[in-house]
């Protein structure tokens, strides 16, 4: 019975279109998961594991990325590893379009992302997610809150996540 539950996440499978299609999956989307599709419009990159196909299929003939995903390997895939490790990222060069917004966002390798957690992408809300806020932090990608405390009109993100409950803001 505890098969069934331990280490078991709720969420929702968000596909996102990729702009260059010929370097992506067959259908030209690339399908994420996420236990928090209440931050979507806060959505700045979005980052596959190393052991991706897609990761794979785009370090043919590209040695600089081949050895990233080396790098990755080498560091370990455990929970523990990816959490004492510096959240690095390769920046894939791919573009995927928001699903609700007019916007673009970068695909990135990240050595944070589990192949074996939901679809082995995700898409990277920094205001929600301490380890999306380092990246993004490290990168100089966007922040936007999308989620503020029930006592407050707005919110403001320094170094730390909020990842409490609250209300929606900031979302179409």
């Amino acid at each position: 019975m505890q098969e069934n539950w331990i280490g078991r996440s709720s969420g929702a499978e968000i596909r996102f279109e990729i702009k260059d299609r010929s370097a992506n999956s067959k259908d030209g989307r690339l399908t994420v998961f996420t236990t928090r599709p209440d931050t979507i419009f806060g959505a700045s990159f979005l980052a596959i594991s190393p052991d991706h196909a897609l990761a794979d299929q785009l370090a043919t003939g590209n040695p600089a990325l081949k050895s990233f995903l080396a790098e990755c390997r080498a560091a370990g895939t455990s929970e523990a590893a990816i959490e004492a490790g510096e959240k690095l990222g390769f920046d894939t060069g791919l573009r995927a379009r928001h699903p609700f917004m007019d916007r673009e966002l970068p695909v990135y390798i990240a050595n944070f992302v589990l192949i074996d957690y939901g679809s082995g992408a995700i898409f990277g809300c920094p205001a929600h997610d301490q380890r999306d806020l380092d990246f993004a932090l490290k990168y100089s990608l966007p922040v936007r809150p999308v989620v503020r405390p029930h006592d407050a009109d707005t919110i403001e993100i320094g170094a730390e996540a909020f990842t409490d409950d609250g209300v929606i803001f900031n979302s179409d």
